[in-house]
């Protein structure tokens, strides 16, 4: 006798994963409990659920400009959840309060690195980078292993508290 079977893959548990995305050239890789909801890059500055309807959210590089305006780095200092920056060519830098008035402002204003990164920010002190990334060749896009190493950072972290 054989028996056949098709277990459908998970993210880090059985649980439900929602994660908020702004931008459109995001891969979002196939899990049967995570649902993407898209989300227009103002949303981040006006929803006041964020926090309680999605684990994480996910900013594509198409996006970094404005999310690293002074604004946005506020919001997400006083949000404190984990966000997911997907390519960024300037590392963390732009992402965080500037330490100093000399610092860019805005993410094209930061010097490209010879390689791209995903970073992982938790914004829980203000001016201060608490996450991880990974780092990867600049033709090359984030790899679905790394996600879920990213993902189960947030998990492990217990970062990411959904209401239900």
């Amino acid at each position: 006798m054989v028996l056949w079977g098709c277990t459908e893959k998970q993210l880090i548990s059985d649980e439900t994963i929602r994660i908020g995305v702004i931008g459109d050239n995001l891969e979002q890789f196939e899990y049967s409990n995570v649902t993407y909801e898209s989300l227009k890059v103002e949303e981040l500055l006006t929803n006041d659920e964020l926090k309680t309807k999605y684990n994480f959210l996910m900013i594509s590089n198409e996006h970094f400009n404005t999310v690293s305006d002074s604004d946005y780095i506020s919001r997400f200092d006083s949000i404190q959840m984990p966000i997911l920056f997907v390519d960024s060519t300037k590392g963390w830098m732009p992402f965080i309060s500037p330490l100093n008035m000399q610092m860019p402002k805005l993410y094209n204003e930061y010097n490209d690195e010879p390689f791209k990164k995903s970073i992982v920010s938790t914004y829980e002190l203000s001016g201060v980078f608490s996450g991880v990334s990974f780092q990867y060749a600049t033709d090359e896009k984030l790899s679905q292993e790394e996600f879920e190493e990213l993902a189960t950072f947030i998990s492990d972290n217990k970062l990411a508290k959904v209401e239900s």
